[in-house]
């Protein structure tokens, strides 16, 4: 099974109504499949970027599905609210 590979990451809005401040777009592919998800930092954020978005969703692209939908919490624990 082949891996998701990030190919673009951006900044973007948090979601509506979130606890969060800071959120990341990551579009991805895996072959011909194409997919997004969004990272995003619990209010407030210490520390994000680009790279920690990344860090954030590494452990899930070998899974089929990608979450949709991830937060980072201050504490730096990952969890997913969408698949």
């Amino acid at each position: 099974m082949e891996r998701w590979i990030v190919d673009d990451t951006r900044a973007v809005e948090p979601t509506a109504g979130s606890d969060c401040d800071s959120s990341y777009l990551l579009k991805l592919s895996r072959g011909e499949d194409k997919a997004q998800s969004k990272v995003e930092f619990t209010a407030p954020s210490a520390l994000t970027s680009i790279g920690y978005a990344r860090e954030a969703l590494a452990p899930f692209l070998g899974d089929d599905e990608l979450p949709r939908r991830v937060i980072v919490a201050r504490d730096g624990k990952v969890r997913v609210l969408a698949s």
